[in-house]
């Protein structure tokens, strides 16, 4: 379904509903082309259209214009936006605490993460996160 907004005061309008549209462009001349218009392509509400109308037919009157022109547009009740779950990143070692234990332990006797991944068979760089990450929520 397509949404449609008033440009003014960015109300929903239903896309089957009156919809304000607003020519705006100057010609050379009196016998001369139009020119541009620059209001192509927006789209006005109900409300809107007939402030504009108003504003423009009672233009010689200031005080009313300036009535006008503080007034603010009705504004819309609170819409509690849409929840989207968002995964958050797993950080921080995935191992088996066991298995965490023991690279904790090769750690502490000295050996750095390339010799503990050699001798548990495991790959360096997941042994030098979990080192890392279990440092880090120590503390270290």
């Amino acid at each position: 379904m397509i949404k449609v907004q008033c440009d003014r005061c960015k109300r929903e309008i239903e896309p089957n509903g009156d919809i304000g549209y607003m020519s705006w462009c100057f010609k050379k001349g009196v016998d001369g082309d139009l020119g541009e218009n620059i209001l192509e392509g927006q789209h006005f509400c109900e409300r809107c259209m007939d402030r504009i109308m108003y504003i423009i037919c009672n233009f010689d009157n200031e005080e009313k214009e300036e009535k006008i022109r503080n007034e603010k547009p009705e504004k819309k009740p609170y819409e509690k936006p849409e929840i989207i779950e968002v995964k958050k990143r797993n950080t921080g070692c995935r191992l088996d605490g066991l298995i965490k234990r023991k690279i904790l332990e090769l750690s502490e006797e000295g050996k750095n993460a390339k010799e503990i991944a050699e001798e548990m068979k495991m790959d360096y760089k997941q042994v030098k996160n979990c080192i890392y990450y279990e440092r880090k929520k120590a503390g270290g």
